[in-house]
Order: structure tokens, then sequence, then C-alpha cells
């Protein structure tokens, strides 16, 4: 008989009648994780300013050797997980301190993934154009983008977007600038994912790749040189690549091709 763990069971019935003790208990909970979960960020976007090397963009040894030694990364995973844990610590605390006086923080979601993409989103927009993502840009016409239930893959997706748009702009430049000056390829790490947990475990992150993008982009004279990046081809394939190496797979797969299939082997 296998023993049950208590702390973790479905509430018995009479914990869900629909009275206002339990929608009481469900905020308290939400409030509770919200806190928890922020708390955790934060403490990575700290450690980060810390002790990373901003000129080599690598944490220090110091800072290494304590993170492998108390086996930090059965909590947040290798350094660049690490560091989304961290990118999301910063946006959290870029809306509770920076963004219209706190206005918008229980508007943003809880996952890691969904406010890391928030934070490179942030750096496409305008302040005015980031608060109207709040209210619209959502899946639904009255829906806004970013909402505490909003996933990574649609925020990830209207990012994409963004920037397809903005590549669409610089086409007409194209007939001035024909003259191909390098060609920049990366590592195929980019794509591997750990089978079954979803954690990227390549050399060679998507972060990498937009902060390369950008950085070359910042310095270069628009008169003079014409960057076409094929970041919204990655970007689509990195996120599908992780969502296949995802735990939650198996839940994802339709059933009705299972079902066809044992009808077919019984006709």
């Amino acid at each position: 008989m296998t023993k049950s763990n208590r702390r973790y069971q479905i509430p018995a019935s009479t914990d869900l009648a629909l009275k206002d003790g339990l929608s009481a208990k469900l905020k308290e909970l939400w409030t509770a994780t919200q806190g928890s979960s922020f708390d955790l960020f934060l403490y990575a976007a700290g450690l980060r300013e810390r002790y990373l090397d901003k000129k080599k963009d690598q944490y220090s040894p110091e800072f290494q050797e304590w993170y492998a030694k108390q086996e930090l990364h059965l909590l947040f995973g290798k350094m660049p997980s690490f560091t989304k844990y961290a990118m999301a610590g910063k946006i959290v605390s870029f809306f509770a301190n920076d963004f219209k006086d706190g206005k918008y923080l229980n508007q943003l979601p809880l996952t890691r993934s969904a406010l890391y993409e928030i934070s490179l989103l942030k750096e496409l927009v305008s302040a005015s154009e980031l608060e109207k993502l709040f209210y619209k840009g959502g899946a639904e016409d009255d829906e806004g983008l970013i909402h505490p239930s909003i996933s990574a893959a649609d925020i990830a997706s209207y990012r994409n977007r963004l920037q397809f748009k903005s590549s669409k702009a610089t086409k007409s430049k194209s007939k001035k600038f024909n003259i191909a000056l390098a060609t920049i390829y990366v590592s195929r790490d980019l794509y591997k994912f750990q089978k079954g947990t979803g954690e990227h475990v390549g050399t060679v992150d998507l972060q990498d790749a937009e902060k390369l993008i950008a950085a070359i982009t910042g310095k270069l004279d628009a008169d003079m040189f014409d960057v076409r990046d094929n970041l919204k081809k990655i970007s689509t394939t990195y996120q599908k690549k992780a969502d296949a190496a995802s735990p939650s797979v198996a839940l994802r797969k339709p059933k009705a091709k299972t079902a066809a299939k044992k009808k077919t082997k019984k006709s």
C-alpha cells in the first residue's frame, strides 16, 4: 500500500463550498505564492547584481564555487537558468519600485519564464507602450497581454511579432545596403534541452544570441551598416524545442490520434 503525502492532497468537498471563506482562502494562497516567488526572484537578481563581472559577463569564481558547493543547481538549474531567475527578479523590482508607483505589480505573472520574457519585451517598447500592454495585446479583444496567467510563449510570440515589424521597416533600405559584410553562425547547442525537465543545457542560450545582436546593432551607424537578424525564426524554434522537452509534453499530446490508431487496428 502506497503511503500518501497528507501535505499535498486535493481538498475535501466540505472545504470546497462556494462561500466567502473559500474565496478568501484562495486569495490568501495566491498572495503567499506571489510573495515567496517574487522574493526568490529578487534574491537571484541581487546575487547577479553583486557577483556578475559585467566586463566579462560572467559570475565571479567565488560565486560559482559557492553555487556548486551548495548544490543550488537543484533549485535554479545551471547558470543560464539562474540568470533567468535573476532577470525575473529585476523586472519584479522594476514594476514594484520604478514603474507607475507599483500600480501593475499584482498583474504580473508568477512564473520565472513569463517574467523573463517580459524583461526582454521591456527593452523593445517605450514606457507608454508597456503600460498599454496591461490593457490590450492579449488573445481576446478586451484582454491585456500582461496578466497573472499569461504564458511565456504568448509573450515571446508578441515580442517576435514586434521584432518582425521592425525588420520589415528596414527592408526598404535593402537597395542601398546590398554588400554582404559578414555572416554569424551560432552553435547548435542553442536548441539543446534536457528531455523530461525542459532545462536548457547547451553552452549557448537564446539570451546570448539576443545580447550579441543588441551589442552589434547598438554600436553601428544606421546610415553605414544594416544588420538583418534571424531572431524571430530562431526564437520560435527555441520555444518549440523547450516545449517538446518539457515534463508536461505528455499531457499536451492529443488523444484523438491515439484513439484513431486503435480504431484502425480494430477494423
